[in-house]
C-alpha cells in the first residue's frame, strides 16, 4: 500500500540488513496471478532485506551509503522494490540493481566498514577513538548546563548567543555557564579549542534538540512507570502574561512499589476554550504519550462547567467518547475554598470585618507608616485563596496589640498628613470594638481546623477515601464548637481583652405612646451586643457546616461505599458486593474466594501486628506491606491500587503553574510553546530530569547524535 510513495519504514535494518523470514508473505496481483516475495532471495545478496510494513524489498548499503546527490535508484531505498513478477529475471529487477556501478559502490564501502569493525579500526568518518571520547566530554558538558538551568528555572538566552562573546555582557546565563564551566577544567577548554566552529552546539536551536530529547525521555520514563495500570487524569487551566492557554495534565497512578504517584504528563495548549476541544486535547495528549484513555480510572477537576457540567461538560463528554463510566472528582481544595467565601459571607458583619483587614493591610503598606509599625507583616487577601484570610486574621490576633499602638501614634502625630491621621482614627474606634476582635477569634478558630484537611489535600499520596476522612473530621471538629459553653468562653475572652465603649446616653421613652401598647421596636442593633454576636456565631458555624455537609455529600453513594469496604477499620473490609462497583470501572473479575480468603488472612495479620511506621492499619499500608501473600489474589490487589489511584485534588496542576511563572518571566515572553512546556514539565519533575546527569547521560548522547546532522561524530 506503499507503493509509489517516498516512505521509509521503521522495521528495516540499523546496524545490517533486516532478512525478515515469514511462513507466507503478503501477496500481490500480477496480470490475475498472485506474486509474494522469497526468502529464498536473500541468498547470494546479503544486501536485501523486507520490510513487513511496506510490503517491500530494499537495499542495505545503499540505503546507508549512498551520496545525496547518487544517481542511486529510489525505488531501493526509498518506495521500496514489490514488483515481485520481474523480481530476479535477467536485466530486471534484484539483479539489475545489484550490477548498477551506483550499487557497488555503496556495497564496497559497507564492507570496507565491515572490515574496520572486525580489526578494531572503524572510526566514524575517519576520526580517532579519543576524539570521539573528547566530543562526548565537551557535548557532555553542555548538557550539564541545559539541566542546570532547567531544574533551576533559569533563563538560557540573552542578548548576544555568538561563542566567540561568551565572556562579555549579554551572553545569558548558558553562555555564561559554559565559560565558567571552561575557566574551572581545563581538559574542557582544551577540547573547546579543537572543536570545529560549525559544530559548537551552543545555539538556541541545539538546546532545543537537546531539550526536546530529555522531555521525551522524561515522558517515556512516566508512560513507563505507569505500566499497564489503570490511572486518574487530573486537568486544570491557566492562561499566561502571553494570553496563552495553558493546560497541565497529571496522571495519578500506583507505581511499581504500590505507592501512589502523581506525574506531570505535558502541558498542552488549545486555541478554543469549549469542552469539545478540551476533551479531545485530553485524549489526544494521552495516546500521543503512549497512554491508553481506556485505561482512565476517574478523573479530577475543578468545579467549572466547562469541566464539571452534566451534559456538556468535560467529565461527560470524556466518558461519551470512550464509551465507559469514568467517575468525576470535584477538587476538594476548591470546594474548601468554596465553602469558606460562601460560609463566611452570607454575614454583612464578617464582610465588613475582612473590608477593615484589607484596609488595614494598605494602611501599614504606606512608605511612611510602615517604618513605624513592629509587628509581623500583614498579608493581602485573595479571592481565590482562602489561607490568606486565615493568614491574616491570625497576623492581627498576633500583632494584635502593635497594630493599635500604631494607630495611635500615627493619630497623635501631626508630622502625618490629616487624611492619613482620620484614616487612623476610623481604623483604630473599628478595632477597639469588641465585635472586632470576636469576629477575628471565631473566624480563626473555624479556619484553623479547615487548615490541616486543606494542607494534607495537596499531598501526592493522597487518596479520595482518605481525604474525605479529613473532610469530615474537620467538619465535626467545627460542628463541636456549636455550644454555649464554647460561645462564651470566647465571647468573655474578648470582652477582656479589648477595652470598654465609652457609656451612651440611656434612652428615654417617648411619652407620645403612653397609651398605647408597644408591640414592636424598630431600632440599630448594636453589633457589640452579646445577644448579636451569640446570632452571628451559631449563624457562622451552621453555615460552614451546611456548606461543607452539602458540598462532600454529594458523592456516588455506591462507589464511597466500595472504597469504605478496603478500609482495613472498617467492619466491611472486603465485602464483595459492596467492592464489586469499583472493579467494574475496569471490568475486572471478582473472584469472591479471592476476597475470603483475604479477609481471614489480613484480618489476622493486622490483630497481630502493626504497620512498620506506626498508627493504624489503612489501604496504603495494607498494600505495601502485604503486597507478597496479595499477589497470589490479583482481584483483591487490583481494588486497592484502584482505591489509592482515586485522587482528591488537582494541587499539582495548579504546582505547575507556580513554575509557569517561574518560567515564563516578562523578558522571556516570546519562548514558543513547546519549549515553555517542555522546560516546566523538566523542571517540575526534577527527580527524572536529574538523571541526565549520570544514568541517563550516555543514553541523551545516542539519541542526539542520531537525531542532530553529523557535524560532530561521538560513536
Amino acid at each position: 500500500m506503499f507503493e509509489g510513495l517516498s516512505f521509509k519504514p521503521g522495521d528495516l535494518g540499523v546496524e545490517e540488513p533486516n532478512q525478515i523470514v515469514l511462513k507466507t508473505f503478503p501477496a500481490r496481483l500480477f496480470s490475475g496471478k498472485k506474486r509474494t516475495f522469497n526468502s529464498a532471495w536473500y541468498g547470494s545478496r546479503r544486501w536485501l532485506e523486507y520490510s513487513i510494513q511496506a510490503d517491500a524489498a530494499f537495499c542495505y548499503p545503499c540505503r546507508k551509503f549512498r551520496a545525496p546527490s547518487s544517481a542511486v535508484d529510489s525505488t531501493f531505498t526509498l518506495s521500496g522494490f514489490c514488483d515481485w513478477k520481474h523480481a530476479v529475471e535477467t536485466g530486471k529487477g534484484l539483479n539489475k540493481h545489484a550490477s548498477s556501478k551506483e550499487h557497488q559502490l555503496c556495497e564496497a564501502m559497507w564492507r570496507d566498514k565491515e572490515r574496520r569493525v572486525q580489526t578494531g579500526t572503524e572510526i566514524a568518518t575517519l576520526v580517532n577513538t579519543e576524539q570521539l571520547q573528547r566530543n562526548r566530554y565537551y557535548l557532555s558538558a553542555i548538557i550539564d548546563a541545559i539541566e542546570f538551568l532547567t531544574v533551576n528555572q533559569l533563563p538560557f538566552r540573552g542578548d548576544n548567543d555568538g561563542f566567540d562573546s561568551m565572556s562579555g555582557d549579554g551572553c545569558g546565563l548558558f553562555l555564561s555557564l559554559f565559560e565558567y564551566t571552561l575557566r574551572k577544567d581545563p581538559a574542557l577548554a582544551r577540547i573547546a579549542q579543537s572543536i570545529p566552529h560549525n559544530a559548537r552546539y551552543t545555539s538556541h536551536d541545539i538546546q532545543n534538540n537537546i531539550i526536546d530529547i530529555m522531555s521525551t525521555m522524561v515522558t517515556e520514563q512516566i508512560v513507563k512507570e505507569v505500566g499497564e495500570s489503570f490511572y486518574t487524569i487530573k486537568v486544570d487551566g491557566t492562561r499566561d502574561s502571553t494570553g496563552t492557554e495553558n493546560i497541565s495534565i497529571v496522571v495519578r497512578f500506583v507505581n511499581d512499589l504500590y505507592e501512589p504517584t502523581e506525574r506531570l504528563l505535558t502541558i498542552s495548549t488549545t486555541d478554543k476554550g469549549d469542552a469539545a476541544t478540551l476533551t479531545d486535547t485530553i485524549i489526544e495528549e494521552l495516546t500521543k504519550a503512549g497512554l491508553s484513555p481506556q485505561k482512565i480510572i476517574s478523573q479530577v477537576y475543578d468545579g467549572a462547567s466547562l469541566m464539571s457540567g452534566k451534559h456538556g461538560g468535560v467529565q461527560k463528554l470524556l466518558q461519551q467518547k470512550l464509551h465507559r463510566d469514568i467517575p468525576y472528582v470535584h477538587c476538594f481544595n476548591h470546594q474548601l475554598h468554596l465553602v469558606v467565601i460562601h460560609a463566611l459571607t452570607t454575614e454583612q458583619a464578617f464582610l465588613d470585618f475582612f473590608t477593615m483587614c484589607n484596609m488595614l493591610y494598605k494602611f501599614c503598606r504606606k512608605p511612611t507608616v510602615s517604618l513605624l509599625y513592629k509587628g509581623q507583616t500583614l498579608k493581602r487577601l485573595l479571592d481565590q485563596r482562602w489561607t490568606g484570610h486565615l493568614g491574616t486574621v491570625s497576623v492581627i490576633l498576633r500583632s494584635f496589640d502593635d497594630l493599635a499602638t500604631l494607630l495611635r501614634e500615627v493619630n497623635s502625630a501631626t508630622a502625618y498628613p490629616k487624611d492619613v491621621r482620620v484614616e487612623a482614627t476610623g481604623l483604630l474606634q473599628a478595632m477597639s470594638e469588641p465585635s472586632f476582635r470576636f469576629i477575628a477569634e471565631m473566624a480563626h478558630k473555624i479556619l484553623s481546623y479547615l487548615a490541616p484537611p486543606n494542607t494534607m489535600l495537596q499531598a501526592e499520596d493522597m487518596d479520595l477515601f482518605t481525604g474525605l476522612q479529613l473532610v469530615n473530621s474537620a467538619c465535626t471538629c467545627v460542628e463541636n464548637l456549636r455550644s454555649e459553653t464554647e460561645f462564651m468562653a470566647l465571647f468573655q475572652c474578648c470582652k477582656d481583652a479589648t477595652e470598654e465603649p465609652a457609656p451612651k446616653r440611656q434612652r428615654t421613652p417617648n411619652t407620645s405612646f403612653a397609651m398605647y401598647v408597644v408591640e414592636e421596636r424598630i431600632t440599630h442593633e448594636d453589633p457589640n451586643n452579646e445577644t448579636e454576636l451569640r446570632r452571628l456565631y451559631f449563624s457562622c458555624i451552621d453555615a460552614v457546616c451546611g456548606e461543607m455537609k452539602e458540598r462532600f455529600g454529594e458523592r456516588n453513594c455506591v462507589l464511597m461505599d466500595a472504597l469504605t469496604s478496603l478500609d482495613p477499620e472498617d467492619s466491611t473490609f472486603l465485602d464483595v458486593s459492596k467492592v464489586k462497583p469499583l472493579l467494574d470501572l475496569s471490568n475486572t473479575a471478582i473472584v469472591e474466594s479471592e476476597y475470603t480468603v483475604a479477609r481471614r488472612f489480613l484480618s489476622e495479620q493486622m490483630k497481630v501486628s502493626s504497620p512498620p511506621d506506626g498508627g493504624k492499619w489503612t489501604m496504603k499500608k495494607v498494600l505495601k506491606h502485604f503486597h507478597k501473600p496479595l499477589e497470589a489474589m490479583p482481584s483483591v490487589m487490583t481494588a486497592l491500587k484502584h482505591a489509592l489511584t482515586f485522587g482528591a485534588s488537582t494541587a499539582l496542576c495548579e504546582n505547575s503553574f507556580s513554575t509557569l511563572k517561574n518560567i515564563l518571566t516578562d523578558h522571556r515572553l516570546s519562548m514558543l510553546h513547546r519549549r515553555k512546556a517542555n522546560l516546566i514539565k523538566l523542571a517540575f519533575e526534577k527527580d527524572l530530569t536529574k538523571k541526565f546527569r549520570e544514568e541517563w547521560k550516555d543514553s541523551l548522547l545516542r539519541r542526539f547524535h542520531s537525531a542532530a546532522k553529523r557535524r560532530l561524530p561521538l560513536y
